[in-house]
């Protein structure tokens, strides 16, 4: 099932949760100046840890199906430990948040976050 972001959750719902995690832009940071200010603000706003933004990048620099499958893989982990230890960020949120009571699948978790990522 191919599930995107604006099928799981509104749009504006996603948007608005992201806008309140992103981080105030630092343009002399090492990090914004090699990854960028949009991809060190939504790795940020993840939660995704320092350690693995370069890799995260990287991934993000080549488009074919292995790649993705390996991305998706990691957002199931960080998924999978944001369910048992719950932080600050979007991610936390998304594991959280319900529709009409229903809480997201994996699946549709994992395609929000890719789908930001890749987006």
């Amino acid at each position: 099932m191919n599930v995107g972001v604006d099928t799981v959750v509104g749009v504006d719902t996603v948007s608005d949760m992201l806008a309140v995690r992103l981080p105030e832009p630092l343009e002399d940071d090492p990090a914004v100046m090699v990854l960028g200010e949009r991809l060190h603000g939504l790795l940020v706003a993840l939660g995704v840890p320092a350690r693995d933004w370069l890799s995260v990048a990287q991934r993000l620099d080549v488009c074919d199906t292995r790649t993705a499958d390996a991305l998706g893989g990691y957002v199931d982990v960080l998924v999978a430990d944001r369910c048992g230890r719950p932080g600050e960020d979007l991610v936390s949120d998304l594991v959280t948040f319900e529709v009409d009571g229903r809480a997201l699948t994996a699946d549709e978790l994992r395609a929000i976050v890719v789908g930001l990522l890749m987006s």
